[in-house]
């Protein structure tokens, strides 16, 4: 059979995926068996303006690794996509390009304008990540796509809303929130970013009423004491003691404050007295609400300070007023000193700014109350289950353990507006549909709430939305319904994991998923974290396009939970194993006229040649670790088995010791045989790697002799698509097929063979000139084994002359030797074969500049300063190569021994 010389990737990815898609072989209908067993994700939805990133594409592999190997095993697989509205992210995309081009802001042309250039933009550009994602050949179910901000999500969102604000879950009022005075909206505490920063610890002095003393607080933020209306210390502070409930004189603004005492005041902090801002500080605002504190806000939404701040104050620039407040201080003599101090600093995570915590009128959901449920599976049950467990599990259970009142609110245009409605007299009308609250009002002129939900909201509901709930009945949620698995980052174990849990549990009384399996995070080849501001970022399309999708998947498939930096060497060793796969497939088509898939293994095993049922014995094996390792998410294990199955096994040694029966030139039944086990065993062997390597086994799978429907797992045969290996059945490990004696046998003779080919390779011996051989078995009961295998090691070392021998005693001095294991040996007679002089000449020189070189590696580790200031790998890269080149050192000296040095 012809087939092409070399392996062009991105023609087998172009080809494949749109047929699969196509025939519908990604949906679950395309099982015929009712009652198979159910495997179901649901994609963490990526942002619709965003592109593939590494962390999508790491996700991706997982899941789809899952969904087809559990394809194969019969079930019924649904891997469900779609993508996230990303409220402020989108909006800002749009207002940046209504702004450059035609130079207007969205208040310019009005909300419902702005809605419809959103939608617009939406189905101009968004689409960009689905494409690359069927790049990366995930097997979705395309046709039940889902976008957060569908009719049918939408719908959901509401009732999860009104049903919470029915049962007092939902509420609006004043609380403490975290302001962007840039993108002028709320954001939770899960959307800012945390930045240790270098900045400056003032000490200001506040005047005790009717006294000569003074009392320091110390603060980052002195502009903020404008607002100030109490000072706090510790109860168990003794330095204070006598001062609490006495009266402070409030610099710059005469305002009389209490000092109070609160147990949240760390006595070692500062000088153990805090200011306390109320409206400003999230821990300011509990502990006034414990003292019942008022609450004067200095900070407007616009990062300026207000008229509570006083005229002198008021419109400036919070960091133009601490400069200024810093000065009075210092004329007045109440600045004590001012010192360098790190501190965290909190800013919006898309725009950079510092946040601004100010007290605002928004909509809250009581988060403690959904959490209930969830946090009892889990300590009860253990459930959901988090692969590793450690630590994710117990940051799961803290996390849902102390929970507070989420921000509901964003004052955005883009996104699920709030449900609710307002008369003419401020009355709140929360309901379904504007007619809905239109009834309940008893009147028409109502206006509904201008602000919108926060993203994760909707995405809360993401499992059982995007199944149909809430109508009753639904099919899909019926059937799919907790799904098996959710594939995610360790960053979004709060915002979505946690809260997925909760929505789960409180509409369908069942948890959202079996497993949480969390992935690693890839840096850059420096140990960076990817990001855009620092341009290091790794474009997986540009890693397809140099390797092949399948390459890189196993690099991520290899990754797994773990962190790790990328290098793309490895990535090009995985692509020479694509290309070791498809040559290998290349000689075994090249060759299999006459022979078929599944012919070849007839007859008992106990009469099949040993190197036939040590490869079917590794086979199964190889089926059995890939299995256990792909349902245990220990993926780095299944990679490694298949590659050396593949690659060592198959590849190196099968085909080797096959090769000759499979390449007679004369015809007959023994040869359509030996075709037809390479054939078959190859066969398998696509399969095994089929949902790691999609498209490569698709590739081959399809020019096989003998595939067709009745290859299928018995599932898919009435499906009425094209036979295709992804509906193959899934290996399955016959425990009977497993021969441990053939397998120790093979290694023995696989050691001989390797050794001998090592003693060629190091004395440079010609690959055309024939050795011979004598082989001691030290009376290990090899002798027999190696005796029916001479065939086989003469034609694999190129040995003209075999000699089986009890011991050793007769070989010639001049001679290259071995010990295998188990006590025999293998020795090489020189003599004829080398020049003796030139060689101990080459061999020498060979010695002596490896002991260069391990003297200067040594030097290097024996330096203490080079061993404490070296990063960890490279100290462990030379401890790795000093062993390496002093195991070379005694294989030279050897060597040398051998020719009489």
């Amino acid at each position: 059979m012809e087939i092409p010389k070399t392996y062009d990737p991105k023609q087998a990815e172009e080809h494949h995926y749109g047929r699969w898609e196509r025939e519908g072989c990604f949906a679950p209908e395309v099982n015929g068996d009712p009652s198979a067993p159910v495997y179901s994700i649901a994609i963490p939805p990526p942002n619709v303006t965003g592109s593939l990133h590494m962390g999508h594409a790491l996700q991706h592999t997982i899941m789809d690794v899952l969904t087809r190997y559990y394809r194969m095993k019969g079930f019924r697989t649904l891997w469900l996509p779609g993508t996230d509205h990303a409220g402020i992210s989108t909006q800002i995309m749009v207002e940046r390009q209504l702004k450059k081009e035609e130079g207007k802001t969205r208040h310019d042309v009005g909300r419902e304008d702005f809605i419809g250039r959103v939608w617009k933009w939406k189905e101009q550009y968004g689409g960009e990540i689905q494409r690359q994602m069927r790049r990366e050949g995930v097997s979705v179910d395309w046709s039940r796509e889902r976008f957060t901000m569908d009719e049918h999500l939408s719908r959901a969102v509401r009732e999860f809303f009104v049903r919470c604000y029915e049962e007092g879950l939902i509420y609006r009022g004043p609380g403490m929130i975290n302001w962007c005075p840039k993108d002028q909206t709320a954001l939770s505490d899960l959307e800012v970013d945390k930045e240790s920063q270098a900045g400056k610890l003032y000490y200001l002095r506040y005047p005790v009423k009717g006294s000569d003393r003074r009392v320091t607080v110390a603060t980052t933020r002195p502009e903020t004491m404008l607002g100030d209306t109490a000072v706090a210390v510790s109860p168990v502070d003794e330095r204070y003691a006598d001062l609490v409930g006495m009266t402070l004189i409030l610099p710059i603004v005469g305002r009389e404050i209490p000092l109070v005492a609160d147990e949240f005041v760390d006595p070692e902090f500062g000088t153990g007295a805090v200011k306390v801002t109320p409206a400003h500080d999230p821990a300011d605002y509990a502990m006034g609400k414990r003292h019942g504190l008022a609450q004067v806000s200095v900070i407007d939404q616009h990062a300026r300070m207000t008229a509570e701040a006083g005229a002198e104050y008021e419109g400036l620039d919070r960091y133009e007023a601490r400069e200024r407040v810093v000065q009075k201080f210092e004329e007045s003599g109440l600045l004590e000193k001012v010192v360098d101090y790190e501190f965290s600093i909190t800013k919006c995570e898309r725009c950079g700014t510092v946040i601004e915590p100010l007290i605002s009128t928004q909509w809250f959901l009581k988060q403690a109350e959904l959490a209930r449920e969830p946090l009892r599976l889990f300590r009860e049950r253990r459930e959901p289950r988090f692969v590793p467990e450690n630590p994710y599990a117990k940051v799961y259970e803290n996390w849902l353990a102390g929970l507070y009142d989420w921000t509901l609110s964003r004052q955005l245009w883009w996104g699920h507006r709030i449900p609710a409605w307002y008369d003419a007299g401020g009355n709140v009308y929360v309901a379904r549909t504007e007619e809905d609250a239109r009834r309940a009002a008893g009147a028409d002129d109502l206006e509904q709430d201008p602000d919108v939900l926060d993203t994760w909201f909707s995405s809360a509901l993401w499992p059982i939305s995007t199944l149909g709930w809430p109508d009753e009945g639904s099919p899909d949620l019926k059937t799919f319904y907790p799904t098996s698995v959710l594939v995610t980052a360790r960053d979004i174990i709060f915002l979505w994991v946690s809260r997925m849990m909760m929505t789960g549990m409180k509409f369908e009384g069942r948890k959202a998923f079996d497993d949480v399996f969390i992935t690693g995070t890839i840096f850059d080849k420096h140990g960076q974290r990817m990001s855009k501001t620092k341009a290091n970022g790794i474009d997986p399309l540009v890693v397809f396009d140099k390797y092949g999708v399948d390459a890189t998947r196993l690099v991520l498939a290899s990754i797994g939970s773990t962190d790790t930096r990328w290098n793309d060497n490895q990535v090009e060793s995985y692509r020479n194993f694509a290309n070791k796969i498809w040559n290998a497939a290349r000689f075994c088509l090249m060759n299999s006229e006459g022979a078929r898939v599944g012919g070849g293994f007839e007859g008992e095993p106990e009469r099949w040649a040993l190197h036939d049922r040590w490869i079917v014995s590794r086979l199964n094996k190889t089926a059995r670790e890939v299995a256990a390792a792909v349902e245990a998410y220990q993926f780095h294990e299944a990679v490694y088995a298949l590659y050396h199955f593949f690659w060592d096994d198959f590849c190196d040694w099968y085909i080797e010791l096959s090769k000759s029966d499979v390449t007679a030139a004369d015809a007959g039944p023994e040869r359509d045989a030996a075709r037809g086990r390479v054939l078959t065993v190859l066969e398998q062997a696509l399969r095994l790697l089929h949902p790691f390597m999609p498209f490569i086994t698709e590739e081959l799978w399809q020019r096989l002799p003998g595939v067709g429907k009745e290859s299928l797992h018995v599932a898919y045969r009435e499906a009425g698509v094209t036979p295709t290996v992804m509906l193959a059945a899934f290996p399955r490990a016959d425990e009977s097929l497993v021969d441990e004696r053939a397998e120790a046998e093979m290694r023995s003779v696989i050691e001989l063979v390797s050794r001998v080919r090592n003693i060629r390779t190091e004395l440079s011996v010609k690959p055309s000139e024939e050795v011979r051989l004598v082989i001691g078995t030290a009376g290990n009961g090899l002798g027999d084994l190696f005796t029916a295998s001479l065939p086989q090691i003469k034609r694999l070392t190129r040995a003209a002359d075999v000699s089986v021998r009890d011991s050793l005693a007769e070989v010639p001095r001049a001679s290259a030797r071995a010990v295998l294991a188990g006590g025999a040996e293998v020795a090489v007679p020189l003599e004829g074969l080398i020049d003796f002089e030139q060689e101990r000449a080459r061999i020498g020189r060979a010695r002596e500049k490896q002991e260069k070189e391990l003297q200067k590696v040594g030097g290097q580790l024996s330096n203490p300063q080079f061993v404490g200031r070296a990063p960890a790998e490279k100290v462990e890269e030379l401890r790795q190569r000093a062993a390496d080149l002093a195991g070379r050192i005694k294989a030279l000296g050897e060597m040398l021994e051998a020719l009489g040095e």
